[in-house]
């Protein structure tokens, strides 16, 4: 080597692992791997550029399992970073705070693979242009796939440059889209919500319940999926009868199906293992048919929407119409599954994922150590031998063992367990029903419940001893947004039979008082996305979309107009950032120079999309925020059209905004009830407003004492209502509660007794 080239060589920096500085908890845990890891920043790109190096992106996130593997086999061992290190600048990204590079990447993965999912492996040039993609690799294709990488860089250099050029180019005409000449009458011509019913039923598993890929005949893995499933379902349960009905059957039989396929799923998931039968909650999802073995990592985003569903289908599952007292019996067990489900969530998420400040911690790791010192495997926590089941339990455990299948070789099927870290080990799920239990033991069905629930709580005592799995524990907004949705809902509708209800609205107001004095930069205007001691990236249009939602939910719960006045400045902050003039609809990201494709976050999946969440945010401010309704409808409509293609051809990867179509055409109402917030009258009719599912219902609350000045501005019915009060009312408080329903621009007469307002609800 010249003395030249050995002056450059020495200028040239040296690579050191800077992951210790983040705040992320996913990148922390990389950061002490002897890869010289670097974050997604200018100045890494820029140093990528000087060393003129090929970049190695691995995007995940904190709680993944598979990410983990990869980590251990791969990232922590020092012949496969020395690789890494020295032909290579890599690059680690939580795609939970950075989904806008995640978005990106992700894309063309699943285009170049036919799949996708993390841990994501993206090789790219030093201007950010992917030329390989791939997931989770085992250590030895691994260090093949790198040395490969390498000497494509070294020896065919303008291909690697030149595909990843056409990658890019690529997405940016995926991502352009345009409006759809036409109306919402013709894509709702195309029937998009039959479709998702006939594509739904074809995928329906109708022994065990869920969706996948094969239908009956698939082997899992099987998701929650609401946006996908249950929010279009709900609607499809209750779409209007046509008068041809009850003649043909046909809008009953979309109706009863849809029904019974959410409530399988519902159950399925209720029943089986991916729910926490010991600590409560859900894992992310089931790698098997039957729900019984989960990925044990516990999302929060999957918490939330559960919740909502459940609560939705618990409405939807009114015993009071049943045909005959066998319908009844279903209704009422149908209802009440709903409801344990919801509050089971609840009591869970309240505990263990809630921050002392009041927002929600992000997810629970997979992985734990199954004793002190020992390497950590996933569902270490939650999983059993049947000698310390019998220890703990004693006489119990026959019964206990009986119900749950606990085997003393386990009753894990190795299919399901790739590394074996279950072998001998038992899932809780219910493998026997409570009547089969009681039968066996010749107990009574309620002492075999009695049982089964008491010696959840004992081996609770002892799991909670065990080394926890790990804590995500960044605050997001859009994921909070979520879960103050469901916190609404559930103060709302959750009978105070369960302890948890009279917990949820304290708790909701708690995650908007935190939202607001640690994610909203009051000088800016803007939202933060994530808050782990600090503030982190900055928001994105979920995180707008989400919250603002949310904020509509808490509204309803409360009549307090300060939350709808925060979500209208919010919508119209979400409006300047990230509407797309040209083409309709939101992006996904503000502009950002090293984000190459400006995406759109339009396709549902384990989270509704932002847009399928505007889409019905639209639609209820034109209805709260009348005055300009104009603007509202306008945004909605331009929104649904700019995936108007999509909607028509593959409706199901857009459930919830298909879901919002329904709504809109069913006819969105608004219920205003004029009375004292602490009038048992005005309660009974808020209760009478909630009881039905009616999700193209905003309800509006009048308090003569205390009435929403600021809404009336912004609100002609809201004002002229307000005004119509005599002074002596508003001070005396005197006025007789009222209620009264609003549908197509005008405004029925009110009624002031139950009776009436039961036949303006639609209840009688």
């Amino acid at each position: 080597m010249s003395s030249s080239s050995s002056a450059t060589a020495a200028a040239m920096p040296q690579l050191t692992n800077v992951l210790a500085k983040s705040k992320s908890p996913y990148l922390l845990q990389h950061k002490d791997n002897p890869v010289a890891w670097q974050e997604f920043t200018s100045e890494t790109i820029s140093l990528a550029k000087q060393l003129d190096r090929p970049i190695f992106l691995s995007s995940g996130y904190s709680a993944c399992h598979w990410c983990h593997v990869l980590a251990h086999e791969s990232f922590e061992d020092p012949e496969v970073a020395k690789i890494m290190n020295e032909y290579f600048v890599n690059v680690k990204v939580d795609r939970e705070e950075r989904p806008d590079v995640d978005r990106v990447y992700m894309s063309y993965l699943q285009a170049s693979s036919g799949g996708g999912g993390w841990p994501m492996s993206i090789f790219m040039t030093p201007s950010l242009e992917p030329f390989f993609a791939g997931t989770y690799f085992p250590k030895n294709r691994f260090i093949s796939l790198l040395v490969r990488i390498q000497e494509s860089w070294e020896d065919d250099r303008e291909k690697c440059e030149e595909m990843g050029k056409g990658v890019i180019e690529s997405l940016k005409e995926m991502s352009g889209g345009s409006r759809v000449p036409g109306t919402l009458d013709q894509i709702l011509s195309t029937s998009p919500a039959l479709k998702i019913h006939t594509q739904l039923t074809r995928l329906h598993d109708p022994r065990y319940g869920g969706f996948a890929q094969g239908g009956s005949h698939s082997k899992g893995p099987k998701f929650p999926s609401c946006s996908m499933t249950l929010e279009p379902l709900a609607r499809l349960a209750t779409i209007p009868l046509s008068a041809e009905a009850t003649e043909s059957g046909g809008d009953q039989e979309v109706r009863e199906k849809s029904r019974e396929m959410a409530i399988k799923m519902i159950r399925g998931i209720w029943e089986g293992g991916m729910r926490d039968w010991v600590g409560g909650g859900v894992a992310r999802y089931s790698v098997d048919e039957k729900w019984i073995v989960p990925h044990f990592e516990k999302m929060l985003y999957d918490q939330a929407q559960l919740v909502s569903c459940a609560l939705d289908f618990a409405q939807i599952c009114d015993p009071t119409q049943a045909q005959d007292e066998n319908d009844r019996g279903k209704l009422e067990a149908d209802r009440k599954v709903c409801y344990d489900l919801a509050a089971d969530i609840l009591d869970y998420s309240l505990r263990d994922l809630r921050s002392p400040e009041g927002g929600f911690w992000s997810a629970e790791d997979a992985d734990s150590a199954p004793e002190p010192g020992a390497k950590k495997s996933e569902g270490a926590f939650y999983i059993w031998d049947k000698e310390e089941i019998d220890e703990i339990l004693g006489e119990d455990s026959k019964v206990f063992n009986y119900f749950f299948g606990v085997k003393r070789d386990g009753n894990v099927d190795p299919v399901h367990d790739a590394h074996g870290e279950m072998t001998g080990k038992n899932i809780l799920y219910q493998a026997k029903s409570y009547i089969d239990t009681a039968k066996k033991f010749s107990k009574a069905e309620d002492e075999a419940k009695r049982i089964v629930k008491a010696s959840c709580e004992k081996l609770k005592e002892r799991r909670d001893k065990r080394e926890k799995p790990g804590l995500d524990d960044k605050i997001l907004t859009a994921w909070n947004g979520l879960m103050l949705s469901a916190l609404a809902k559930a103060a709302m509708t959750l009978p105070t039979t369960y302890p948890v209800a009279e917990q949820c609205l304290a708790a909701a107001e708690g995650v908007a008082d935190f939202l607001k004095t640690r994610v909203w930069d009051e000088a800016s205007s803007t939202l933060i996305r994530s808050w782990r001691e600090g503030k982190g990236p900055t928001g994105q249009t979920d995180d707008y979309a989400f919250l603002i939602r949310g904020l509509l939910d808490l509204y309803e719960a409360t009549g307090d107009e300060r939350h709808a006045l925060w979500a209208v400045e919010l919508q119209k902050r979400q409006d300047d950032l990230f509407w797309d003039e040209q083409g309709g609809g939101y992006f996904a990201s503000a502009p950002d120079e090293h984000v190459l494709v400006r995406m759109k976050d339009a396709q549902d999946a384990a989270e509704p999309s932002a847009i399928s969440v505007s889409v019905h945010n639209l639609s209820r401010f034109s209805l709260l925020i009348s005055n300009e309704y104009d603007q509202y409808e306008k945004k909605a409509e331009e929104t649904y059209l700019s995936i108007g293609e999509e909607l028509k051809q593959m409706p199901r990867a857009f459930g919830y905004s298909v879901a919002g179509l329904m709504d809109l055409e069913k006819g969105y109402r608004e219920v205003i009830i004029i009375g004292s917030k602490s009038d048992p009258t005005t309660k009974q009719f808020l209760a009478l407003a909630r009881e039905k599912y009616t999700p193209n219902q905003i309800v509006i609350q009048i308090d003569p004492a205390d009435p929403p000045l600021q809404l009336a501005e912004k609100n002609e019915v809201i004002k002229s209502l307000i005004e119509g009060l005599s002074s002596k009312d508003t001070q005396t408080q005197t006025q007789r509660v009222s209620l009264r329903v609003c549908e197509g621009g005008v405004c029925g007469l009110p009624s002031e007794d139950v009776e009436g307002v039961k036949a303006l609800l639609g209840l009688a």
